[in-house]
């Protein structure tokens, strides 16, 4: 379908079968079937225009199921000899030097991935370009359906991703009713970077919705559902970092101060402009706008 608030609440309401309450939004028309738990969404931009492809990775659980689901549906047998043989195959890490994936993993999270003995960041760097932006985007997509069913057979604990390319990444919280008008934004941001040589996006957008508890003092959004969105991109397909980062700003400035969402504290946040000129992430005048002056309070 065209890219439009219907067919984008189609999509999540019906086709990922999202466990949504009925009066999140009217758009997409009827209710699905919420069999799915959970979901995470990538949208391919950089490809699609007006026609994006978007692409669920759902997971159902019990009698949510589907009947003619092919694959397991318990614990495989050779699981354990699975996560053992992952945990102690060795890797390279750039800073730190040879060491086995669980030591890279704990440390700083999935360890790099290598083709033909290159690093993938490494490889980006060297090439660019829109072809390259456009196949980095196509193939994220087309590449989640393989690993899901490569480590479902494996473990089948519900994760698809073991290694991945430093990517950038910054996420907000941001009401459902607003989700449609978010995803449009990154889109209009990112389809005009393809006529710019400085910096072009090059993979999906990617969106969760995630019912947040009361279960912390410093937490940037109160109880309730919110539609987390997320920007992510390489970086080695900029010509400097000041191009990404002027891009990143722009959507955060647009999902924040036009949309009221709040930062993912965990990623990148708070883009500014310094006094000498440039922007960088994590700046202390927007720090101070992330929490209320009860939570601080509390907190103190």
């Amino acid at each position: 379908d065209d890219w439009s608030a219907e067919s984008f609440w189609g999509f999540v309401k019906r086709e990922a079968e999202a466990d949504l309450e009925p009066g999140v939004v009217k758009e997409g028309g009827r209710q699905g079937a919420r069999a799915s738990f959970s979901g995470e969404f990538f949208v391919d931009f950089v490809n699609g225009g007006s026609r994006p492809e978007m692409i669920v990775y759902a997971q159902k659980a019990n009698q949510s199921v589907d009947v003619d689901f092919p694959g397991p549906l318990t614990l495989p047998p050779r699981a354990a000899a699975a996560y053992a043989q992952l945990a102690a195959r060795r890797v390279d890490d750039e800073l730190h030097g040879r060491m086995s994936y669980g030591e890279a993993a704990r440390r700083d999270g999935a360890p790099p991935i290598e083709v033909a003995n290159v690093d993938v960041n490494e490889m980006l760097s060297n090439l660019g370009g829109l072809w390259l932006a456009r196949l980095m985007s196509e193939e994220a997509i087309n590449n989640i359906p393989r690993l899901a069913r490569q480590l479902r057979q494996q473990v089948n604990d519900g994760f698809f991703l073991t290694e991945s390319p430093a990517a950038l990444a910054s996420a907000y919280f941001i009401r459902p009713e607003a989700a449609f008008e978010a995803m449009d934004y990154l889109r209009l941001v990112q389809e005009a970077s393809l006529r710019h040589e400085e910096f072009m996006w090059n993979l999906p957008g990617e969106f969760r919705f995630i019912t947040v508890q009361d279960s912390a003092v410093l937490q940037p959004v109160p109880p309730g559902l919110w539609f987390n969105a997320q920007q992510i991109s390489f970086a080695e397909l900029a010509k400097n970092d000041q191009a990404w980062k002027r891009d990143f700003k722009k959507v955060e400035d647009y999902w924040v101060g036009h949309l009221g969402g709040k930062p993912h504290m965990g990623k990148l946040w708070g883009f500014a402009e310094t006094p000498k000129g440039t922007i960088e992430p994590f700046s202390d005048s927007f720090s101070c706008t992330i929490y209320t002056k009860e939570q601080k309070a509390s907190f103190d």
